[in-house]
This record gives C-alpha cells, sequence and structure tokens, in this order.
C-alpha cells in the first residue's frame, strides 16, 4: 500500500522530513564522537578525557561507516515503499522489521544517546500498517523500545558515555552551538512525529468527509435512479395499455363490421320473409318470428360487446361521469331502464380503485340484461368511512343456485386484488354488493 494510494502527499512529506532530521542526527552524532576520538588522540588528552567519561565506544570510524550504511539501507528501503507498488502487507511488514533492526543496532552503538527515530518506525506503522494484523505488533515493539532505549533510564543499569562529555572537549563557543544544534535535531524529530499524527487525523478526517459526500450523492443518484424507474414502468403500463386499447378497437371495428353487418343483413332478410309470409300464423310464420326475435337480441349483444371493447371512460373521465356515460350507453343500446344513484358529488381514487369499481359496475349490467334478461336496473354507489360500497339489483329472472361464471369470477378477482368483499344474491333478480377499502393516504376530495 503506497502513500499514492492512501492519497497523503503531506503525510509522506512529514516522514520523508523525519527520516531526515533522525539520519542526519545519527549520522552526525557518529561522525562527531569518531572526530572528538581522533582529536584526543591526536593532542594526547586521553588521561584527562578518561577522568571524566563513564564509558569509552569501541571503534568510533567503524561505528560511523556502520551508521552511514544502516542510513543508506533504511533510505532505500523507504523510498521503495513509499513509491512502489507494494500491496503485499507481510513485505512491508519485514521492510519496517529490517529498518528497526538497523535502527536498535545504531541507538545501541551510539549509546542510546539518540532514540528519536524509533518515532518514525511508529509513524510508518500506523500508516502502511493500518487496519492490519501486524500494525499492533509494530506499535508495540516500538514503543517498548523508545522506553526502554531513553539514555537517562539506560545509564542506571549500564556504564555509557554521554554525548555531552564529548562536547565539553570542544571550546566553549563551540560548545554552546553543538548542543544547540543537538537539542533542535532531538526537538525536530518529536515535532515531525506529532505533525505525523495530526496529519494521519486531519488525512482520516477529509476521508470521512468526502465519503459522506459520496454517500450523499449516491443517495441522490438513487432518489434519481428509482424516479426514473418509476417514470419507466409508468411509460411502459401507459404504452401497453395503448396497445391494449388499439387492440380492443381493431376487435371492436372487426366485430360491428363483419358479424354485426353480417346479423343486420341477416334480420333484414327475415323481416322479408316475413312480409312475403303475410299475416296468417302458420309454422313458418312463427318460426321465421322466433328467427327475427334471436337475430335482433344477438344484435343487442354484439352492441354491448362492441361498447365494452371500446376504450375506457375512466381514462377520460372523473369516475362518475364515467359510470354515468356506461349508464346512459348501455341504456341507449340495450333498452332498459337503469337508475344510477350516487350520494357523492365527486369520487376521486387510485387509478386501479376506479377501474375496479367501473368494471364491476360494467360486468354487473352486461350481466343482468344478458343472462337475467332484466328490464329495470338499479346502480347504487355509497362512500362510507374507509370504504366504497356498490350495489347493483336488476328486476331480471334472477336463478335458484348461483353458479359463478366467468362475468362473476371477474367480478370477485377484482374486489379480491383491492382487498374488498363481494356477495352475490339471487332475491327478487339479482343483486351485486361489494365492498371496497379506501386507501386515505392517497385518495383526495
Amino acid at each position: 500500500m503506497n502513500m499514492k494510494s492512501i492519497g497523503s502527499l503531506k503525510i509522506n512529506t512529514i516522514l520523508e522530513l523525519m527520516l531526515t532530521v533522525a539520519v542526519a542526527t545519527m549520522v552526525l552524532t557518529s561522525g562527531f564522537v569518531w572526530i572528538i576520538t581522533e582529536r584526543i588522540i591526536d593532542v594526547h588528552e586521553a588521561k584527562l578525557f578518561l577522568s571524566g567519561a563513564m564509558n569509552i565506544p569501541g571503534n568510533t570510524l567503524y561505528i560511523f561507516i556502520f551508521t552511514v550504511i544502516s542510513s543508506i539501507c533504511i533510505i532505500v528501503t523507504f523510498s521503495i515503499r513509499s513509491y512502489s507498488n507494494i500491496n503485499d502487507t507481510g513485505i512491508i511488514f519485514l521492510s519496517i522489521m529490517i529498518e528497526f533492526i538497523l535502527e536498535l543496532i545504531c541507538i545501541t552503538l551510539l549509546n542510546f544517546n539518540y532514540n528519536g527515530i524509533l518515532l518514525w518506525t511508529f509513524a510508518n506503522a500506523l500508516i502502511y500498517l493500518k487496519k492490519n494484523k501486524y500494525m499492533p505488533i509494530v506499535i508495540v515493539i516500538a514503543t517498548v523500545s523508545y522506553l526502554c532505549t531513553t539514555h537517562e533510564l539506560v545509564k542506571l543499569f549500564v556504564n555509557i558515555y554521554d554525548i555531552s562529555t564529548y562536547i565539553k572537549v570542544c571550546s566553549v563557543g563551540l560548545q554552546t552551538v553543538i548542543f544547540f544544534v543537538y537539542n533542535v535535531l532531538n526537538l525536530m524529530t518529536v515535532i515531525c512525529f506529532v505533525l505525523c499524527c495530526i496529519s494521519i487525523i486531519v488525512n482520516k478526517e477529509e476521508i470521512i468527509e468526502k465519503n459522506l459526500e459520496l454517500n450523499k450523492k449516491l443517495e441522490t443518484a438513487n432518489l434519481d435512479l428509482q424516479k426514473a424507474n418509476v417514470e419507466l414502468e409508468k411509460s411502459l403500463t401507459d404504452n401497453a395499455r395503448l396497445a391494449e386499447i388499439r387492440e380492443r378497437n381493431r376487435i371492436a371495428r372487426e366485430i360491428h363490421d363483419t358479424l354485426g353487418h353480417t346479423l343486420t343483413g341477416l334480420a333484414a332478410g327475415i323481416d322479408a320473409c316475413i312480409a312475403l309470409a303475410g299475416d296468417e300464423r302458420t309454422p313458418l310464420r312463427n318460426q321465421l318470428d322466433l328467427l327475427s326475435k334471436v337475430s335482433r337480441n344477438s344484435i343487442k349483444d354484439i352492441r354491448m360487446s362492441v361498447s365494452s371493447l371500446r376504450p375506457d371512460a375512466p381514462d377520460r373521465l372523473n369516475l362518475k361521469s364515467a359510470i354515468e356515460e356506461l349508464v346512459e350507453n348501455t341504456r341507449r343500446v340495450a333498452g332498459v331502464n337503469i337508475i344510477f344513484d350516487c350520494e357523492d358529488s365527486n369520487l376521486k381514487f387510485d387509478e386501479d380503485e376506479e377501474m375496479a369499481i367501473y368494471r364491476i359496475i360494467q360486468e354487473s349490467l352486461t350481466n343482468a340484461i344478458r343472462h337475467g334478461n332484466a328490464g329495470n336496473i338499479e346502480v347504487a354507489v355509497k362512500k362510507n368511512f374507509g370504504s366504497i360500497g356498490l350495489m347493483i339489483h336488476d328486476d331480471g329472472i334472477g336463478c335458484e343456485k348461483i353458479e359463478a361464471g366467468f362475468g362473476l369470477r371477474h367480478i370477485r378477482e377484482r374486489v379480491n386484488m383491492l382487498k374488498g368483499q363481494v356477495n352475490f344474491r339471487s332475491e327478487n333478480g339479482f343483486i351485486v354488493e361489494a365492498m371496497i377499502p379506501i386507501r386515505w393516504g392517497e385518495e383526495y376530495d
């Protein structure tokens, strides 16, 4: 996981600065000890120096060379980790541990006079191993190591030299400069670590804000998509309904132009035969009268069927006007007396509710005329609290045993789809009673 993938250029810059300060401090410290040691040897001040030193390091030149090589190795591994596309956390963990081991060796060789570079390892773990099983391991090791390599703590148990002993060998003016530089480098290490932690927090907050913005955009996109889906479904429904209307019109035209004209011609031919047969009541005349009656009833049925196939009135009118038009057309075509009673002047419901109510009344009228031979039909629509009641009562022949045919099943299915109740009774004709619940949230007056 490189810094580009994290999107943290500022954090990477702080890490580079922190590494530069830490490496410079180690190299300068080891180089300073090596130079001062050589100077002491050259000016023969070893006895005086040993009297004030608690411990003498080994070969200071080798220590300096090892510190330089280790610093170069640390810089190389960090550069590879930062600027290459390494996503394997195992390799990243291994590179950090190699750097950690080199740092511990350098700290030990410097007699624990500087251990700030361990803070850099701590920062690396926070950035490169976040949300990873290796991060707690590195953080614990780095924290414990940082505490245990503090110079003041270690010298309580081990004889180690203090860098101030070497600085005091220099002149008074130079001592001030060296102490200042040494303390500034130590302080800069801590400052860089604090800045790194702050940058990590700020970066996380920026990521959270970006995620919130993305979530808002996603929610907006989802809402737009839902609206588009609703509009698409409405368009598909409208197209399907338009196709259905066209097909019903086509069928209605074909019935009217073929079967309707044929039956009309047949009825006219029968009437002509009746005229030729004369007024005498012969078996032929009786048969012709029967055929004339059947043909005219058939023409009436065809007209009602064609009327039923025409575009639905609820698509063009409000529900009450559509029912009134249906009643008037049926009265005119079938020649029956129909009374329509509606207490509410403005019936307005959901589209599927209106269509169901219209179809129930239409089917009931058709059944009353076609099967009941009704001469008078009463249609009542009453809106009660939370529901709408329908009652269609005709004075037809009725039936002793109600057997649900296609028409009655069609009525029951429509009522059931709206979670209503329907009842059929044969009493002084035939009665259809339906009670349909109203969706109050979508109804309006």
